[in-house]
């Protein structure tokens, strides 16, 4: 078997509660089914029990200036005013509904590893997650250079992992796809397919400005693709610096 090397691992993120801003890592465990309690909890509307849409719903947008991590048990949301609640603390709905202007809330998903609440009450998952989500610096580069105005950063495209890569390859990850891939010394993973964006990526955060040319330059330039897709087949630990092969067979 030989190897290609493709760059090394410049970031991890995990995001315990789905739509809010994640957690960076050093290190990480990926599984089958992905990191473990990665997108387990969502925010909903307390009416209707739908899970946050800020990619569709302007009402959801300010999820992005919300913080997420994993503290012993539970997730814990990070407010602009500096506290932290757990997601089973009954203040965090309050707390959530004078952030958002609405009643909302914070359920587990209903396929979820999270521990069930008193009452219940679990959202149903807009989409299936995929276990690794991989973007390229040199794709980051390409982007901010077709934009002009921007060094487009990678907290737009909510990534597993961003692999620090050279060249000016025009969004190499593609070439990648139905390859295998071993991160690290362990993971062996399969890249599936390429990440259709959507309207999150211009959506503002701490510290990133609205800007509507991210999605409009990656619909124009490779079809509203950015990054890949990819499943697990030999799970294990990742850690920044790590080294990431192509696996040539």
């Amino acid at each position: 078997m030989a190897l290609t090397l493709l760059g090394t691992v410049e970031e991890i993120w995990r995001y315990p509660v789905s739509s809010l801003s994640g957690e960076q890592l050093t290190s990480v465990e990926i599984e089958a089914d992905g990191i473990p309690s990665d997108r387990n909890w969502c925010v909903v509307d307390a009416q209707s029990g739908n899970a946050a849409s800020p990619e569709k719903e302007e009402r959801w947008r300010p999820a992005l200036f919300l913080q997420s991590r994993l503290a012993e048990t539970v997730p814990e949301i990070g407010f602009p005013d500096g506290s932290w609640l757990a997601v089973t603390d009954p203040e965090t709905g309050l707390k959530l509904s004078q952030h958002f202007g609405f009643a909302a809330a914070v359920w587990p998903y209903e396929k979820g590893k999270a521990p069930m609440r008193e009452d219940h009450r679990v959202a149903v998952n807009r989409y299936e997650p995929s276990p690794l989500h991989l973007i390229t610096t040199s794709s980051l580069d390409h982007l901010s250079n077709l934009i002009g105005t921007e060094k487009v950063h990678s907290k737009r495209f909510r990534p597993t992992i961003v692999l620090r890569t050279h060249g000016d390859a025009e969004f190499r990850e593609k070439a990648w796809i139905g390859q295998r891939l071993q991160i690290g010394a362990h993971i062996a993973a399969l890249a599936s397919e390429e990440t259709k964006r959507c309207g999150l990526t211009l959506i503002a955060q701490p510290e990133i400005t609205e800007n509507p040319e991210i999605l409009r330059t990656i619909l124009r330039q490779n079809r509203r693709n950015f990054g890949i897709y990819g499943s697990i087949e030999t799970a294990g630990v990742v850690a920044i610096g790590d080294s990431v092969h192509l696996i040539d067979t």
